[in-house]
């Protein structure tokens, strides 16, 4: 059976003789191995006797030379050797330590920064929503008042219309052609504009776009580019009033009344007003130059 060591310091035996450390506490065996091979200096059972001092001259004993004690230089050499063995592992420890907790502070650093950049993503995000409610919050506001006033209105004409004294008298319709509203102001588009964009600058809302259409007869609605100068009116009041001649509602979708022109082709109408070549035109109707067609908003 080969040789075995007892751990001198938990004390763990069956230890290989060859072992550098123990594998239970992980102490060096190997510098309790060099302090074993040093020689012990012999000693005999009793304990040394010193000399009784003599009646000899107090000045020959200070003329004396002094004796040192003397360290064999292989103990001396195994004794650094340990403490040299100690050093080298007492910093490799300490290095394997200060390099787990380098990269734990790369990780936690890494960490940081994503939860930094996430924030400011959701601040990003918060800022957009809630300039959208906005938006949108003030288009409802607009779109109700109109609203409120187009039935006020209706109301109004109704009782007029009903009572005879005020039948001849009822006023006609608003004209939405050039002629009535000449005041008009000219807006350079971008290509980065849409037309519910522009109308939200110019009208309020992206509700009222419709009247543009009305007033920009080649305006292609799905583009929209820096080569077009659009007209829009100078009187803002008089726009939802418009929007709402021009504009109605069938199966729940909202559809523009468009005046066809002379020498217009069906194909051409859609390829202006919808998009991707989609038939967009209320079905139906038929398509003559002079008629009033629908053409279904999206």
């Amino acid at each position: 059976m080969a040789d075995t060591l007892t751990c001198p310091v938990c004390h763990f035996a069956n230890i290989p003789e060859g072992s550098d450390t123990c594998p239970q506490c992980d102490s060096d065996l190997v510098c309790f191995r060099l302090l074993d091979a040093l020689p012990v200096a012999p000693r005999g059972d009793e304990p040394p006797v010193l000399p009784k001092p003599s009646g000899q001259n107090i000045t020959e004993s200070a003329n004396r030379p002094k004796q040192y004690i003397r360290i064999p230089a292989r103990s001396a050499c195994a004794g650094l050797a340990c403490l040299l063995i100690l050093g080298l592992a007492f910093g490799y420890a300490a290095g394997n330590r200060f390099a787990v907790l380098e990269g734990a502070m790369k990780e936690v650093q890494s960490r940081l920064a994503g939860i930094t950049a996430m924030m400011g993503d959701n601040r990003t995000a918060i800022r957009e929503t809630s300039r959208a409610v906005q938006e949108l919050g003030q288009t409802s506001a607009i779109v109700l008042k109109t609203v409120n006033h187009l039935q006020k209105t209706a109301e109004t004409r109704v009782e007029k219309t009903a009572d005879p004294a005020h039948a001849e008298s009822a006023p006609a319709p608003p004209d939405t052609s050039f002629a009535a509203f000449p005041c008009f102001k000219q807006y350079q588009a971008k290509d980065t504009d849409t037309l519910w964009g522009i109308s939200r600058v110019l009208y309020g809302s992206g509700f009222f776009y419709p009247v543009l259409l009305e007033h920009n007869s080649d305006l292609a609605i799905h583009n929209i580019s820096r080569r077009d100068t659009l007209r829009y009116l100078c009187d803002l009041k008089a726009v939802p009033e418009i929007c709402q001649k021009i504009t109605a509602v069938r199966h729940g979708k909202r559809y523009w009344k468009y005046k066809i022109r002379p020498g217009e082709t069906r194909r051409a109408v859609v390829r202006r007003y919808c998009s991707k070549n989609t038939d967009c035109l209320v079905e139906g109707t038929p398509f003559k130059a002079g008629m009033t067609i629908g053409i279904y908003l999206e």
